[in-house]
């Protein structure tokens, strides 16, 4: 156990160390730098006047220096967990830490909704009798997997927003502030984002139980007389959702990707969000920032579904598995 952590812990530097290599210098060399942009136009100004306040404040943040020496700059401070100053020249880690809240408020509205509702209804549909209605559950999932997120997030903001009027159509309230505001506003976008993962979850759950009830152990217990709900509940059930796991990792890992599009669509104020303003005025610190906490997250995922594995899978802690 000691020795695959250790390994994992490795793996999670040395993929951070190249994502945030790889990220910097395609950064870099992109049109323009940080001076640049952080000064702006300057109508005011003559070109002449312009062009040596660029050049005073590339001196001052370094960006005069070869690339690889403003790499090993960054990268000792980010180290540290000081990732610069915004074009607006506000910290990096302050700006994080306000979005980064709000985004893992709603992963976990999105996350844990989806996961409980797809497990019972796999489980519901794995064992009921019904098989029209049955069908009737897996269209409904199929729709509900390959509707666009913002196609989805319009169509509840219509509905609910619009028609009813029972939510909030956008915005944000912190929790600090008020609990029935925050979850009025929540509901919204974590229904945008939970339909599609609880779709995902369902199919991969509902698969693996299907091909666990074939395996020549369920085969055994029916022999032995045990009664189907024994059978699904004590042995298809727990061969089933093993796979599952690895698609809950990474769901997780990637939910950057939806968080995108759910908080623009609903202008909540998270990391998702943050990318796409970060993007549009090129800050180049802040989209460093969250690439490389995006793939912390993810690595880290990838870990816990691991030791995941490792407990609730006997085979793989063999001699030689991991």
């Amino acid at each position: 156990m000691a020795k695959i952590l250790a390994s994992k812990l490795l793996q999670l530097v040395l993929v951070l160390l190249a994502i945030s290599a790889i990220t910097f210098f395609l950064l870099s060399a992109l049109p323009g730098n940080a001076a640049l942009y952080r000064i702006g136009p300057l109508p005011s100004y003559t070109p002449q006047e312009r062009a040596a306040l660029i050049a005073k404040l590339s001196a001052q943040l370094g960006l005069n220096k070869p690339l690889i020496v403003q790499y090993w700059i960054w990268l000792t401070h980010a180290v540290r967990g000081d990732f610069g100053l915004t074009t607006q020249g506000e910290q990096v880690t302050t700006l994080l830490g306000s979005s980064v809240w709000a985004s893992v408020e709603l992963a976990i509205a999105g996350l844990v909704p989806s996961l409980i509702a797809s497990f019972a209804v796999a489980l519901w549909a794995f064992r009921t009798r019904w098989r029209r209605l049955q069908a009737l559950v897996q269209g409904i999932m199929s729709t509900l997997f390959v509707i666009p997120s913002f196609w989805l997030g319009f169509l509840l903001v219509y509905l609910l927003a619009v028609k009813t009027q029972s939510f909030p159509a956008s915005g944000f309230v912190p929790l600090a502030q008020s609990a029935s505001g925050n979850f009025s506003h929540l509901v919204l976008p974590a229904l945008t984002l939970a339909c599609p993962l609880t779709a995902l979850f369902f199919r991969y759950l509902l698969a693996g139980l299907e091909e666990a009830e074939m395996g020549a152990f369920v085969v055994a217990a029916r022999a032995k007389g045990i009664s189907d709900r024994a059978v699904a509940y004590k042995h298809v059930l727990p061969n089933g959702f093993l796979p599952t796991i690895t698609i809950v990792g990474l769901a997780t890992g990637s939910l950057l990707s939806s968080l995108v599009i759910v908080e623009s669509v609903f202008s909540w104020p998270g990391l998702g969000s943050l990318l796409v303003q970060s993007v549009t005025v090129r800050d180049f610190n802040t989209l460093v920032a969250i690439v490389l906490l995006t793939a912390a997250v993810f690595v880290f995922t990838s870990i816990v579904v691991d030791l995941i594995y490792w407990f609730a899978d006997p085979r793989t802690r063999r001699p030689g598995q991991v």
